[in-house]
């Protein structure tokens, strides 16, 4: 198989970056205030929290699991607050994960896009539309599958008052078809996995991706606003974007490249998706194939609608090829 313009990272063995695939969060470590009321929890997933000033808070994202849940609920207790209600930037586990053990103890709202409702409060879609099928069992984990929650409200882009507190909410498609942001009156931006700081850039290679095109744009987005602080989901804490808004467009445009120089003749996206595997040194089990098979799909889609590659039929196989 040829090996066109393939980058290999230094380090040997690297996992794979992405949000159904992060390891179980369980070591948050603490509350920290940002500015005014907005705090986060510094963890493996960075979670919001937004004060009314009298001891009630709005969570943002809720982790991976029960575990994660708890320990939320324990830091906030410590700093004398109690929740009032949850958002979720979108339905990967690793950030819907506690809704369920938090909503169970404190009974409290949670609020979502409508397409992100769906999957959070039915989980097996994740994994579902992942195999294109019923999932082998295999992919019926934590890391895919949340635990069920009811969504009780819809919310939309625009100016939202919630349990009090002001926030706006900022479409952020691309990673998730339904993924939003969160802005506090503190000038702060959670920007969930719209981007990924340069730590996270350096340490994995290929992140998870369901539609490139609105990733770019969303990136181009993100250049335009101007908060205080950007809050990723994972990865350090932002004061100035744009060079982290750049790493991150680099890097799709090199995976883009990577892909293109691979498609020098017919290949299936099976070749493509080891082909890459190969490129980040990603050992692929079960959960991780059809992941990176998944982002792969998004790229050719992209790549094809772009005029960079075409795909045909031969041999009742379905192959792409650079024009």
């Amino acid at each position: 198989m040829a090996r066109l313009g393939c980058f290999f990272h230094k380090r040997a063995n690297r996992e794979w970056f992405s949000a159904a695939q992060r390891k179980d969060d369980t070591m948050a470590q603490k509350l920290i205030r940002l500015k005014g009321n907005t705090y986060y929890i510094d963890s493996a997933v960075n979670i919001g929290i937004i004060s009314d000033g009298s001891g009630r808070a709005v969570i943002v994202d809720t982790g991976l699991d029960d575990d994660m849940g708890r320990r939320i609920l324990k830091l906030m207790g410590e700093e004398g607050l109690v929740p009032s209600a949850i958002i979720n930037t979108h339905s990967h586990a690793d950030h819907c994960g506690g809704n369920s053990f938090i909503s169970k103890r404190t009974p409290v709202p949670i609020y979502a896009s409508a397409f992100e409702k769906a999957l959070i409060e039915n989980p097996l879609l994740e994994p579902f539309y992942l195999f294109s099928a019923a999932p082998p069992k295999d992919m019926k984990n934590k890391f895919l599958m949340a635990k069920d929650s009811i969504v009780n409200h819809i919310i939309v882009e625009g100016e939202i008052q919630i349990r009090g507190i002001n926030l706006k909410i900022v479409p952020l498609n691309g990673h998730s078809p339904g993924m939003i942001g969160i802005a506090t009156d503190d000038d702060v931006l959670f920007v969930a996995d719209a981007l990924f700081s340069l730590n996270i850039l350096e340490k994995y290679g290929l992140a998870y991706f369901t539609d490139i095109k609105n990733t770019i744009n969303t990136l181009e987005y993100l250049k335009s606003l101007k908060y205080d602080s950007f809050v990723p989901s994972h990865g350090e804490i932002l004061e100035d974007p744009m060079p982290t808004i750049e790493a991150n467009i680099a890097r799709i445009d090199e995976i883009a490249s990577q892909i293109a120089d691979f498609c020098c003749e017919y290949r299936s996206r099976e070749e493509i998706t080891a082909y890459m595997a190969a490129c980040y040194n990603i050992k692929l089990n079960m959960g991780q194939y059809y992941l990176t098979s998944s982002t792969v799909s998004a790229f050719l889609s992209y790549m094809t609608d772009e005029g960079i590659l075409k795909a045909e039929i031969l041999g009742n196989n379905l192959r792409w090829i650079r024009i």
